[in-house]
C-alpha cells in the first residue's frame, strides 16, 4: 500500500492522539507523505478543446457554460440536498464549493450551524472558514481543478450505453458521500471509478465538454447580472417595500406576520408573471440601499436590532421546481391585505416578543390580530400554504411526507362555522394547548414530548368538542365546508406523496382516496409553524422527531374533522381502516380520539351506498363553481367519458390510458412513484404523469414504513402535464404503439419484466436520448406554465 493510503487513515485521527504521537506522525508526513499533497494520482484524458479536428477552438462565454451547468448539473446540485452541499444554481454556489458535512443528518445530537447560501456567509473566504473547499482551484498553481477532474472522469468512464447501471453506481439518496477534495481525488477514483460527473447518466456531448473545458481554463468567469427589472416592476417593488415598512404599531405587527408566512416564498408581481422572483428578507439597510440580509435560524428569531427593514431580494439563482413556491403580489392582493389586516377593527397594544416561547406560538404572538383575518388570509392562498408544508424551507420533505398518506383530499372549515373564529375567546382560553415543539429549541426529550403534547391535544380536543356541541348541536353540514366564496379555486386541494417529497394541486384529482382532511384555523396555523416557520433542517434528532410526532396529531385532527361529517354509526369502521395496526396506540385511543362519537352530522345520506364516497360527491357538487372540471381520466367508468383534451389524438390517448386507472394489480407496484409518459403523434407530442399511490395500512409511526405497506391496494393516478418535481423515470411512446405499451405494462409482474419494458420504451439514465428528452420536458413545461416552471430534479431518476 502506498503512503497516501495511510495518510488518509491517520491524518483524520491526529486530534485524538497524544502530543508526542502527533509530532511523530507529523514528521513522517513531512518526510514521506509529501506526495499526498500534490493532487490526484490519476492520469485521465483531458477535456477536448475542439469539437472536431477540423474546427478551431470554440469561443466560450460564461452564459454558454452556465446554460450547460444548469441543464446537466443543477438538476442534481441545487438546494440543501445537493451532494456535498455543492450548489451549482448560482455563481456564488460554485465559488463557495463543497463540504463534507451533510445537511440531512437526522441522527445528529447537536444542531448544526446553518449553511444557507446567500444567508449565512457572503464571501468565499467566509465559506472557507466554515470548511467549504474549492472545486475551481487546484492544490497548487496550474494543477487540476476538482470540477475539471470530475468531468474528465465522467468522460473517461461513461456508463454502458442504454443499459442499466452496474451495482457499483449507487443512486440511493441516503448513500454515504465521500466528497473528496482535489488532494483526495486519486483515492476517490480508485474507490469510485464510475463516479465522474454527471453522475450515473449518459455522458456530456463533445461540444458540452469543449465549452466547459475552455470556460474552466479561463478561470470559470461569471457575468450573471441581477434580473432585469422593467419600470413597472421597479415601481411595484418600491410600493411593496413601502407597504411592508409602515411605521405604525399595527403595520409593524402585520408586516411581521406576513414575513413569517412569506419567508420561503418566491414572490412575483402579477405584471411580470415570468419573473423576476423575490425573497422577503429582513435587512439592516433601508429601501433604496443595497440589501444586507440579517441571518437568523428561524423567521421569528430576534433580528438583534430594532432598526431593520423588510426588503424584497431578487432571486438570482437558476429556478428549480422543487423550491419554486409561488406567491403573487399585485394591486388586488395589497387591497385584500389592507382590508383584512389594516382596516379591520383591532387596536394593538404591544409588539410581539421575540422570546421563543411566545414567538413560536402564533396564537400568542399575534393574538391581537383578529383570528378571522388570519384564517381568511391563509384560505385565500391555501395551495401556497399547503405546498409550503411539503417543501417548506427544505428540499427533501421527509419529515412532512412520512406522516401522510400517498393520496388524499383537503378541504377547509368555513370561517363562519369554525368556533376559533366565531368565538374569539375560544382561542384565548386554549392557546396554551396549541403550543408547538419549536419553542424548546431542539432540547425537548422524547419522553417529555410524548407526555406533554399528548396531554395538550387531549385537553384541547375535549374543549373543542364541547364548544362545537354548544355552537352546532345539530352537527355540521355541507355548508361548513369552505366554498371559496364560489370563486377561489384554493377551496379544494389534492395531495400526492412521492415517498420523500409531495405535490399539491388544485381540485380533487385522482380516484377516490382512502382519507381526506378538513382543516380548521388552529390546524392550519399549527401545521405551518410546525413544518415551516418552526422547522430547522439543521436541527438535531430531537427537534426533527418532535416535529414529526406533533404532525401526527395535526393529521389525525384534520381526518377527524372529515369523519365528523359522516353518519355516526359508520365512523368507527372507516376511521379504523385508516389505522390498521395502530388503532390501539395512545394517540388514536386517547390523545386524538372522538370526544363524542355520537355527535350528529347535518349531511344527509342515501342508504346502501358507500358513505365516504357519497360525502366526496356531495362536497364536489356543493363546490362545483370552484372544483374545476370533473376528473374523467381517473374517475369515469363509462364507455364514453368527457375530456378536456384540445386535440383529437390527445383524447384518443386518454381514452386508452383511462383503463389503467380503473384496475388494480401487481403491475402497479413495479412502477416508480412519478413517471413521465411522452406520447408522440406525428410531429406533435404531449406529456402525461403516472403517479403510483402506495397503500399504507397506517402512517402513525416514524420507522419501519416498509412493514406497513399493502402493495396489493396500490392505485394509479394519471394527470395530463407535469406533476411532481422529482421524476423517477420516463417512457417515450408513439401513439400507434400505445396499446402494446399498455398491455406490456400490465403484464410486467416482476422487476425483470419491468426492466424489459424499460428497455423497449423507457428512457434510461444511460440512454443517448436521456439528456435530449429531459431538455424537451423542461422546454415543454416552460411553454405550458412559464410562471410555475423550473428545472426538475433528476437525483431520484431510477435505474430500471
Amino acid at each position: 500500500m502506498n503512503l497516501c493510503f495511510w495518510a488518509d487513515i491517520l491524518l483524520p485521527v491526529l486530534s485524538l492522539n497524544p502530543l508526542a504521537l502527533r509530532v511523530l506522525i507529523g514528521l513522517v508526513c513531512v518526510l514521506g507523505f509529501t506526495s499526498c499533497q500534490r493532487g490526484p494520482e490519476v492520469d485521465l484524458p483531458p477535456l477536448p478543446t475542439q469539437v472536431s479536428e477540423q474546427d478551431s477552438p470554440v469561443v466560450v462565454t460564461p452564459a454558454a457554460a452556465q446554460a450547460i451547468i444548469d441543464a446537466r448539473c443543477v438538476v442534481c446540485h441545487a438546494c440543501y440536498d445537493a451532494p456535498c452541499q455543492l450548489v451549482l444554481s448560482s455563481p456564488e454556489g460554485l465559488q463557495r464549493g463543497a463540504s463534507k458535512e451533510a445537511v440531512y443528518h437526522a441522527e445528529r445530537i447537536r444542531a448544526a450551524k446553518p449553511s444557507r447560501l446567500f444567508v449565512d456567509a457572503s464571501t468565499t473566504e467566509e465559506w472557507r472558514q466554515r470548511d467549504f473547499f474549492t472545486v475551481l482551484q487546484g492544490a497548487e498553481p496550474n494543477s487540476p481543478q476538482l470540477l475539471r477532474l470530475m468531468l474528465e472522469l465522467g468522460a473517461a468512464n461513461p456508463p454502458p450505453k442504454g443499459q442499466k447501471l452496474p451495482a457499483e453506481v449507487d443512486l440511493a439518496i441516503v448513500r454515504p458521500l465521500s466528497c473528496p477534495t482535489v488532494n483526495q481525488f486519486g483515492r476517490y477514483v480508485r474507490d469510485h471509478s464510475m463516479g465522474g460527473m454527471p453522475y450515473g447518466t449518459a455522458p456530456l456531448s463533445r461540444t458540452e465538454l469543449v465549452t466547459l473545458g475552455a470556460w474552466l481554463a479561463d478561470g470559470a468567469p461569471s457575468d450573471r447580472p441581477e434580473p432585469a427589472m422593467a419600470p413597472e416592476t421597479q415601481k411595484a417593488l418600491k410600493q411593496w417595500e413601502s407597504f411592508l415598512n409602515g411605521p405604525s404599531l399595527k403595520e409593524r405587527i402585520v408586516s411581521r406576520y406576513l414575513y413569517e408566512h412569506w419567508f420561503q416564498a418566491h414572490l412575483y408581481f402579477e405584471t411580470a408573471s415570468e419573473g423576476p422572483f423575490f425573497r422577503i428578507v429582513r435587512s439592516s439597510t433601508a429601501p433604496g440601499q443595497p440589501i444586507q440580509e440579517i441571518a437568523t435560524r428561524r423567521p421569528y428569531d430576534d433580528p438583534g436590532t430594532t432598526s431593520f427593514w423588510y426588503r424584497l431580494r431578487p432571486v438570482t439563482s437558476t429556478i428549480v421546481h422543487k423550491t419554486h413556491t409561488l406567491y403573487p403580489l399585485g394591486d388586488a392582493k395589497k387591497a385584500r391585505l389592507t382590508e383584512l389586516f389594516l382596516e379591520s377593527e383591532w387596536s394593538p397594544t404591544r409588539f410581539p416578543s421575540y422570546e421563543t416561547k411566545e414567538a413560536s406560538n402564533p396564537f400568542v404572538a399575534f393574538k391581537e390580530i383578529p383570528a378571522r383575518a388570519r384564517y381568511q388570509y391563509m384560505l385565500d392562498n391555501a395551495q401556497f400554504f399547503v405546498m409550503s408544508f411539503i417543501r417548506g424551507p427544505v428540499c427533501r420533505g421527509q419529515v412532512a411526507t412520512n406522516v401522510i398518506q400517498d393520496h388524499f383530499f383537503v378541504a377547509f372549515l368555513d370561517p363562519d362555522h369554525d368556533v376559533s373564529i366565531t368565538q374569539p375567546e375560544f382561542l384565548e382560553a386554549n392557546q396554551a394547548f396549541l403550543d408547538l415543539p419549536a419553542e424548546h429549541l431542539s432540547q425537548l426529550t422524547p419522553s417529555a414530548f410524548l407526555g406533554e403534547y399528548r396531554r395538550h391535544q387531549h385537553d384541547y380536543l375535549s374543549r373543542r368538542s364541547q364548544a362545537y356541541a354548544e355552537a352546532h348541536p345539530e352537527g355540521l353540514g355541507l355548508n361548513s365546508v369552505w366554498d371559496g366564496e364560489q370563486e377561489n379555486t384554493n377551496a379544494l386541494l389534492t395531495v400526492f406523496r412521492h415517498w420523500d417529497n409531495a405535490t399539491v394541486i388544485e381540485g380533487w384529482q385522482g380516484g377516490w382516496p382512502k382519507t381526506a382532511w378538513i382543516i380548521d384555523y388552529p390546524i392550519f396555523e399549527r401545521i405551518y409553524y410546525d413544518l415551516v416557520a418552526g422547522f430547522d433542517v439543521f436541527g438535531n434528532f430531537t427537534h426533527q422527531a418532535s416535529t414529526r410526532l406533533y404532525m401526527d396529531h395535526l393529521r389525525m385532527q384534520g381526518e377527524l374533522n372529515f369523519v365528523a361529517l359522516l353518519p355516526p354509526e359508520s365512523r368507527k369502521e372507516i376511521h379504523e381502516s385508516w389505522y390498521i395496526g395502530a388503532s390501539r396506540s395512545v394517540d388514536y385511543r386517547w390523545a386524538d380520539k372522538f370526544d363524542d362519537p355520537n355527535y350528529p352530522t347535518a349531511v344527509r345520506y342515501e342508504e346502501g351506498g358507500e358513505f365516504k364516497v357519497q360525502l366526496y360527491e356531495k362536497i364536489l357538487k356543493a363546490n362545483a363553481a370552484v372544483a374545476g372540471p370533473a376528473d374523467s381520466l381517473n374517475r369515469c367508468k363509462e364507455d364514453s367519458c368527457p375530456s378536456t383534451a384540445t386535440l383529437p389524438w390527445q383524447k384518443e390517448t386518454e381514452d386508452k390510458l383511462r383503463w389503467l386507472t380503473s384496475v388494480r394489480g401487481p403491475w402497479i407496484q413495479n412502477l416508480p412513484e412519478v413517471t413521465r409518459l411522452r406520447i408522440r403523434s406525428g410531429s406533435e407530442a404531449s406529456t402525461w404523469t403516472l403517479v403510483r399511490n402506495i397503500d399504507h395500512k397506517n402512517v402513525a409511526y416514524m420507522f419501519h414504513e416498509e412493514n406497513r405497506i399493502d402493495s396489493s391496494k396500490d392505485t394509479l393516478t394519471i394527470v395530463r402535464g407535469y406533476l411532481g418535481s422529482y421524476p423517477n423515470f420516463a417512457f417515450d411512446v408513439d401513439l400507434n404503439q400505445l396499446d402494446a405499451f399498455i398491455a406490456a405494462l400490465q403484464a410486467a409482474l416482476s422487476e425483470d419484466e419491468f426492466s424489459a419494458l424499460a428497455g423497449r420504451w423507457g428512457v434510461r439514465r444511460t440512454d443517448p436520448q436521456f439528456w435530449p428528452t429531459m431538455d424537451w420536458f423542461v422546454s415543454d413545461f416552460q411553454e405550458q406554465s412559464p410562471t410555475e416552471a423550473g428545472l426538475f430534479d433528476l437525483a431520484r431518476y431510477g435505474n430500471y
